[in-house]
């Protein structure tokens, strides 16, 4: 097969970390080129480096044999590229037909023939099977519908090479099929696919080579059919596993927490909950493994009292949850890292004095029991000792949290949530950007919690975090528990195919 696209050494760098490092890829006319990784592998960052998004740092692209540099996703388009991204790029405040049209290099002047356009767009709709409604707003189609427009805009536009990225992520089962059926289409004319995924099933469908990349770089480039969906689990996440660090508890105490049977939103693969059962004892560590957007957010949520779930039963030290409230859950002595600490977990532009106390204001310790008249020389002289015992790294305690590092805001978060002792710590991604050091410390202090007699929920989309910390693993895709393992030797293959969904 004719070579289309060929990407040489491609390297990107952001600052002193590597997204890319020497990446190779080659793409033929009328194939489904899949690009395989875990979160974070690079996947994305290399397509938007081809669409003209990010320059290179180092590296070459070839289009046709040809050198070319892809100066813009304008330039990229011209030369027969089209992206369709996880997050669809459409105009909400207009029509089908005018997204599709819009900055079309045929739109130019100040009159559109849209009858003219309408007829164009209509017999490409049919000879691709893209059902779209040309005349409603985008806002008022459904999400497969949507995605149907931006393949459509794309392949208006005279994209050769389109690429998907997250394709089938928020889509049902009957649209991933209509979305396989299009790429069989576009095959069969000699038109190339990248298709950036990590869910196995859909791979060894719809792909015929895949290239797996994993921490920025290359690992390999393999024809589907000759090999299975277990080989690329392992070359997906596999590794030689490092022991870790921490003794690993096989015995917890009595439960903390107990899901039974708990559903929110069931029929949404990507944002919700199907018949969700799971226990963290005292004095344990339970990891939950699994890609990014397969449930995690609404299960900590729900263990935090933010969402309340349609089906099932919550437990909190033996007593069952009538009432989902954060407030109700902060009294019953969860303790919560969340996923974003700029957005949820401190307020910015407060001191980090202030932001070590926020939970705590009523206690008369720091106000006059009401939190109405705070004491402030307590609560100075509080920040002080947490300075020092979480090893803040600040100008002084009065310094706005926003002006911190990430690993320091970090620390700031576990001060305030750890210092209570609490019962059950939700950690959600809780060294997401963080360095060495600082990803040290966080795991430290949870070990810490954990010897406390603290039950810990980690949620994480990094595996080796999950693999280094967890006593139990548990892997869900797709809002369900795929297995339970022991985190002492854990068998890695097994649950990379169960985070891949098989």
């Amino acid at each position: 097969m004719e070579e289309l696209l060929r990407m040489e050494h491609i390297t990107k760098q952001f600052g002193s970390v590597y997204a890319n490092r020497d990446i190779n890829l080659d793409v033929r006319r009328g194939e489904v080129h899949t690009l395989l990784g875990e979160n974070g592998a690079g996947k994305s960052t290399l397509m938007n480096v081809l669409f003209g998004l990010y320059q290179p740092t180092a590296g070459k692209i070839y289009l046709n044999g040809e050198s070319v540099k892809i100066a813009s996703p304008a330039e990229a388009v011209k030369k027969g590229i089209g992206m369709v991204h996880q997050h669809f790029m459409l105009v909400e405040a207009m029509t089908v037909l005018e997204n599709i049209i819009l900055g079309d290099r045929r739109t130019t002047g100040l009159f559109i023939d849209k009858d003219a356009r309408r007829k164009e767009i209509l017999e490409l709709a049919e000879r691709y099977g893209l059902d779209v409604e040309l005349d409603k707003p985008v806002t008022e189609i459904a999400v497969g519908a949507q995605q149907r427009v931006e393949i459509l805009k794309a392949l208006y536009r005279g994209a050769e090479l389109l690429v998907l990225d997250e394709p089938t992520a928020a889509l049902t089962d009957i649209e991933t099929e209509g979305l396989f059926a299009i790429i069989e289409k576009l095959k069969s004319e000699n038109k190339s696919v990248i298709f950036i995924s990590h869910k196995m099933r859909e791979v060894m469908k719809i792909s015929d080579r895949v290239t797996v990349l994993r921490a920025g770089q290359t690992v390999c480039t393999l024809d589907c059919r000759g090999t299975d969906s277990c080989q690329l689990a392992n070359l997906m996440i596999g590794r030689d596993l490092a022991p870790s660090r921490y003794e690993k508890i096989e015995k917890p105490g009595a439960p903390v927490m107990e899901l039974t049977h708990v559903s929110f939103h069931k029929s949404s693969k990507h944002n919700g909950l199907n018949d969700v059962s799971l226990t963290v004892g005292r004095g344990e560590i339970v990891g939950i493994a699994g890609v990014d957007g397969n449930g995690q957010s609404q299960l900590a949520q729900i263990v935090t009292g933010v969402l309340t779930p349609e089906e099932g039963v919550v437990d909190l030290k033996g007593s069952t949850v009538a009432r989902f409230t954060p407030n109700g859950f902060i009294l019953e002595n969860v303790s919560h890292i969340p996923e974003d600490r700029n957005k949820m977990g401190l307020i910015g532009n407060m001191s980090v004095q202030d932001n070590l106390v926020l939970k705590s204001t009523e206690e008369a310790r720091f106000s006059d029991g009401h939190g109405l008249h705070l004491k402030k020389k307590a609560i100075h002289d509080y920040a002080l000792g947490m300075q020092e015992k979480y090893d803040i790294r600040c100008e002084s305690v009065d310094q706005e949290c926003r002006n911190l590092s990430g690993g320091n805001q970090q620390k700031v978060i576990l001060a305030r949530e750890l210092e209570g002792d609490p019962d059950l710590l939700v950690a959600v991604h809780p060294t997401r950007g963080l360095d060495i050091g600082a990803t040290r410390y966080v795991h430290d202090s949870m070990i810490d919690a954990r010897a406390h007699g603290c039950g810990v929920l980690l949620i994480s989309a990094d595996f080796d975090e999950v693999l280094e910390v967890s006593d139990r693993i548990i892997v869900m895709f797709e809002g369900q528990i795929m297995g339970v393992y022991s985190g002492k030797n854990p068998p890695i293959e097994e649950i990379g195919l169960a985070m891949a969904g098989k």
